[in-house]
């Protein structure tokens, strides 16, 4: 499995994870480590583009429609990369073949 996959995974499993533990407003907030989770770089990623809001005491929430557009967004980026580097092998095959 890709390291892009295994991000991608990490990043959904966090939100579901919140979501699950019911943490979706500042009333509810929790710690990473209340669920099972460490706070990484993965999480901090998130806290920056506002999927996971912080509340008091280092507990943080999940705020759903941050979280649909930033999983959006990446799944997006990741297709559009795939998409370039298929066309770059085509046309590295393409030029190949018209070489010999």
């Amino acid at each position: 499995m890709s390291a892009a996959a295994v991000i991608s995974i990490r990043r959904k499993r966090l939100v579901n994870r919140f979501r699950q533990a019911g943490a979706t407003d500042p009333e509810h907030a929790i710690t990473p480590e209340a669920i099972g989770e460490r706070p990484s770089w993965i999480f901090n990623q998130m806290v920056e583009h506002g999927v996971f809001l912080p509340a008091l005491n280092g507990r943080f929430y999940v705020d759903d429609q941050a979280a649909i557009e930033f999983l959006r967004q990446r799944r997006k980026r990741g297709l559009l990369i795939a998409g370039i580097l298929l066309l770059l092998f085509l046309l590295l095959w393409a030029f190949g073949t018209l070489v010999r």
